[in-house]
């Protein structure tokens, strides 16, 4: 008898302990992430930094779990395939294909979590970009702003002290510095077009406002196309036909006084800049259009990649992915991120102990202090009609489009 109670207690134990484990097992939630931000991407350690600490902190909580995609291509086919059969993960970041994802349905709602006080941490009109029916569906995380990127030293030699803060300051300094013999601007139709580009999405808003993409018979997208033409002649005598190389050549071996990019060409600036020239660079926001409804101080600033998490029944894995989500975006995290990365994010600045390069530090304080940031206009568009602006603008600037046929041939392709 003493055996078999003995054995009855054992067993018991055993079952208690059973399900002690089974229930904390059953408590704990683990979120996948399929993450890009691996192997040698600039934002890769501090990732993994940033979940293992999330992991400590939440032991026996939550774990996320970190599957690497160093393959970006690979990694949209496989996300735009989960999508298509609803198999969405816990956590994943999306930098292609962005209104597919939002307007899918099989994104977690991130609003009453915002609403009680997470959306104090974005930047003015940031979550805009991903509100769906006033619901709020993903995060605008990296953002990849472009401001006008100018030498210093070639605008001193025009007599200039400062960048231009109208238009009709910039014109003045355009015909200043091409009589110092210094070409004002690069600019180029070649390729996508992209640096003239940026200034043709600068103009539409300097001169539309930021809602002008609402309505694409704006004639802000006329004016903007009769101006960004007039740059032209103040531009190199390759511009027509030039790519990315030509363009951003002329700057950096200082053939060209202004230029517009992003951060990602900080690097090229310090590595070839002739003659130093990374130290006399200096950004500004693109300058005010007189008469026009844009801001002093707007900028264009386009999503890089959004956050966001697969809509779930479960309220306990919704919950975790919040919480984890809130953690990713705490600004002392992200202010450590950028420096460590020198990419750069929605989320609103704070002082940290992570020094940030010049440039960079330069850009966030303006896209904080900016009224709006506006993505381009090839974010704004189909890719069809963006497809047909650079040989559209060609047509343009050799004067065998108006600007008003212009604008036309690209409403055509919508």
């Amino acid at each position: 008898m003493k055996v078999l109670r003995k054995t009855l207690g054992l067993l018991v134990c055993t079952l208690l302990v059973s399900l002690l484990v089974g229930t904390a097992a059953a408590q704990k939630v683990t979120l996948t992430w399929p993450c890009i931000w691996v192997g040698v991407d600039s934002k890769a350690e501090t990732i993994k930094k940033f979940v293992d600490e999330f992991n400590r902190e939440h032991a026996g909580e939550i774990e996320v779990i970190i599957e690497e995609n160093s393959d970006y291509q690979a990694y949209r086919d496989k996300l735009r395939t989960a999508i298509s059969v609803g198999r969405v993960p816990d956590i994943f970041t999306i930098d292609a294909d962005i209104p597919l994802y939002l307007e899918s349905g099989r994104l977690l709602d991130l609003t009453a979590a915002m609403e009680e006080g997470w959306a104090d941490n974005f930047i003015e009109g940031a979550l805009d970009h991903t509100t769906v029916n006033g619901r709020i569906v993903a995060i605008p995380f990296e953002m990849g702003p472009t401001p006008v990127m100018y030498n210093k030293r070639l605008l001193q030699q025009a007599g200039w002290d400062h960048f231009p803060e109208t238009f009709e300051e910039l014109w003045q300094c355009a015909e200043d510095l091409k009589a110092a013999g210094i070409i004002p601007f690069s600019q180029m139709t070649g390729e996508n077009a992209w640096t003239s580009m940026l200034w043709y999405s600068q103009l539409v808003v300097a001169i539309g406002g930021p809602n002008v993409y609402d309505d694409p018979n704006n004639p802000a997208f006329v004016e903007a196309a009769r101006v960004l033409k007039r740059m032209f002649d103040y531009t190199t005598m390759d511009a027509v036909g030039a790519g990315a190389a030509v363009s951003g050549g002329h700057f950096l071996a200082e053939r060209t006084a202004i230029f517009m990019n992003g951060p990602w060409y900080i690097g090229r600036l310090q590595r070839e800049g002739l003659n130093n020239m990374y130290e006399h660079v200096g950004i500004a926001p693109c300058p005010v259009y007189e008469g026009g409804a844009g801001s002093k101080g707007g900028y264009i600033g386009n999503p890089q990649a959004l956050l966001a998490a697969g809509a779930t029944d479960d309220p306990a894995k919704a919950a975790a992915a919040i919480k984890f989500l809130q953690y990713l975006t705490d600004p002392q995290r992200v202010a450590e991120l950028s420096a460590k990365s020198g990419a750069l994010f929605y989320v609103k600045s704070v002082e940290s102990e992570f020094e940030m390069e010049r440039l960079q530090a330069e850009m966030i304080e303006q896209v904080n202090q900016a009224p709006y940031v506006v993505p381009h206009f090839q974010y704004m568009n189909p890719a069809s009609v963006y497809n047909e602006f650079p040989m559209a603008l060609s047509g343009l600037v050799l004067g065998e489009l108006t600007p008003e046929e212009f604008v036309e041939v690209l409403n055509s392709k919508r």
